[in-house]
């Protein structure tokens, strides 16, 4: 990185985030967290019970809904204040389900992700092929080109949606159980794909997982979801394993 760029940095700022009143009869609390602060090429899983408010979480970092008070910021721009396309260039996000993009090829898919910088007509200039070319040959994706998605296996696949991710360009990437519906050896293999991704490209990846023992493994950060004093916990490695799990999965 060139000395003189500006280090992203996301913060959570006393937030709160939950239900509002406007959907729910009554306002209800999930978590909070006073002060959290993220910078480039950390690669952060989310863990905690389910229905402990990961998806929640990640549906505020993204937009999808206001948090109850407090402030995300990043590039020490108030998140809320960034219009829909200044979002789609620091943020992009990677869905736990593969859907509304089958029959695709997968330059076609990857090529989605420079959507936020085409023209109406949605026409990639030779710098957005240049992207999605270097793309594909980062994630070894080269020979899958002209493969339709739907013959892909679920690890191609899922790295073909990462690609889509990465031809963003976006500053953050959020992944929602990336590793969710892969076997073994590709859950290993897109963990370390995603590390890599992180500290060679410099980007701040989020996921949520249950696999605890691969976080623990791959991530440099975990943010845990206590669940019972309804705050984030914030881990940095080394992980001491026992402790996280005994606070946060009573």
């Amino acid at each position: 990185m060139d000395n003189n760029e500006e280090v992203l940095m996301l913060v959570f700022k006393n937030l709160h985030i939950g239900f509002s009143k406007i959907k729910h009869k009554k306002e209800s609390l999930l978590f909070s967290s006073d002060e959290l602060l993220f910078n480039p090429g950390e690669f952060v899983a989310v863990i905690g019970p389910n229905g402990s408010g990961k998806t929640t979480l990640f549906n505020t970092i993204l937009g999808e809904q206001e948090p109850l008070s407090g402030a995300i910021s990043i590039d020490r721009q108030n998140w809320k204040d960034l219009s829909r396309m200044d979002k789609a260039k620091h943020l992009s996000f990677v869905p736990s389900k593969f859907g509304g993009v089958e029959h695709l090829t997968v330059y076609n898919l990857v090529a989605m992700g420079r959507a936020p910088y085409t023209n109406m007509l949605n026409k990639l200039t030779e710098k957005d092929q240049a992207v999605v070319k270097k793309v594909l040959n980062q994630l070894g994706l080269s020979d899958f080109t002209n493969k339709n998605t739907v013959t892909l296996s679920d690890g191609e696949r899922q790295i073909a949606m990462i690609g889509k991710a990465l031809a963003q360009e976006a500053k953050i990437m959020i992944l929602d159980e990336p590793t969710a519906f892969l076997d073994y050896n590709n859950r290993r293999k897109v963990l370390q794909l995603l590390k890599d991704i992180a500290v060679k490209n410099n980007q701040l990846i989020f996921i949520s997982s249950h696999d605890l023992e691969l976080c623990f493994e791959y991530c440099s950060r975990v943010i845990a979801i206590d669940a019972e004093s309804q705050m984030l916990l914030d881990f940095k490695t080394p992980f001491n394993k026992e402790e996280i799990v005994k606070k946060v999965f009573k």
